[in-house]
């Protein structure tokens, strides 16, 4: 629950420094919500003649904020009505894809990060290379699984059940990024909502600043990575550098993939790397640090309390 909530407060900061930053935009040059206006197909009639500040209204921002988008515009391609019979089968396919993600999480992923913890109070050496090893196979197949069924069921599934209640016309959450022959495509399109804000919130006004695209790119992937570990540490209440040095190290994986992307044009060396350093690799090995950090703190606040393992059950029977 502390990761939704994360997650929302996230997403709602997110919209609103876009909405913050558009309607600046229109305030200042006002012949740009004629573009957005012109440009868009597919809006209504009430849209076609809104211009700033008309469209500061509660129903516009309430509407952007469960808008399956990230950057906000005037106005938005919408459709005439709904289809019921699709929303019915994007439930059931939510609810499906939830019910394998909680099957797979608990027939693999938590009686092996279980063992871990077992390995880890009976003091063996799990930071061996073997055993660490050994972790990392049992859990890459099914994290991988995991991940594959949340991209479908958020970015596939969520967003287009969304989009069909609101009418919203825009479908486009995300582009064949399962092909990407480098890593700097993959992240242009695995997730476009996100990837739009970061260019037009971020990038653009850094570039305007005179700084390099290298630069630029770096200041992206810095913001990326400190939201990553906010996301991910603070409802475990430990702050750990795992996922902002993962994505942080996507910054050399971009340039080798690159490389071999132009040594070898059209072959799969980048998709390769890929799917072996993100997937296989990335992770499960971030879950596998995280969990071992998790038992630290937890195995320290219960030594600090002067009960450590079948002790603290003793005193809590008593």
């Amino acid at each position: 629950s502390g990761s939704v909530l994360i997650m929302c407060s996230v997403i709602l900061w997110m919209k609103l420094v876009s909405y913050v930053h558009a309607n600046s935009d229109y305030r200042n040059h006002p012949e740009s919500s004629d573009l957005v206006a012109n440009f868009v197909q597919d809006i209504d009639d009430v849209s076609k003649t809104c211009t700033y500040p008309q469209n500061v209204t509660l129903l516009n921002i309430y509407y952007f904020w469960v808008a399956p988008t990230l950057t906000y515009q005037i106005a938005f391609p919408r459709l005439i009505r709904r289809n019921w019979l699709r929303i019915l089968t994007l439930i059931t396919r939510l609810f499906l894809s939830n019910v394998l993600i909680i099957f797979l999480i608990a027939q693999v992923v938590s009686p092996n990060l279980m063992s871990l913890i077992e390995d880890l109070e009976s003091g063996k050496h799990v930071f061996s290379v073997e055993i660490f090893a050994d972790y990392l196979l049992k859990l890459g197949i099914a994290s991988t699984y995991i991940w594959l069924l949340v991209f479908y069921s958020y970015f596939h599934v969520f967003f287009n059940l969304l989009a069909e209640l609101l009418k919203f016309g825009d479908r486009v959450f995300y582009r064949d990024w399962w092909n990407s022959s480098n890593v700097s495509a993959y992240w242009r399109l695995w997730n476009l909502p996100v990837h739009y804000w970061l260019i037009r919130h971020l990038y653009f006004p850094i570039i305007r600043l005179g700084i390099n695209k290298t630069g630029a790119m770096i200041a992206v992937f810095f913001f990326s990575a400190v939201m990553h570990e906010y996301v991910i540490s603070i409802p475990f209440h430990m702050i750990r550098p795992w996922s902002f040095l993962g994505m942080m190290g996507q910054i050399p994986l971009v340039a080798i993939t690159k490389y071999f992307d132009k040594l070898r044009p059209g072959s799969s060396i980048g998709n390769l790397i890929f799917w072996l350093t993100f997937c296989i690799i990335g992770q499960p090995m971030a879950i596998l640090m995280y969990t071992i950090d998790y038992y630290n703190i937890k195995n320290d606040v219960a030594t600090d309390s002067g009960c450590v393992g079948s002790a603290c059950g003793l005193r809590g029977e008593l």
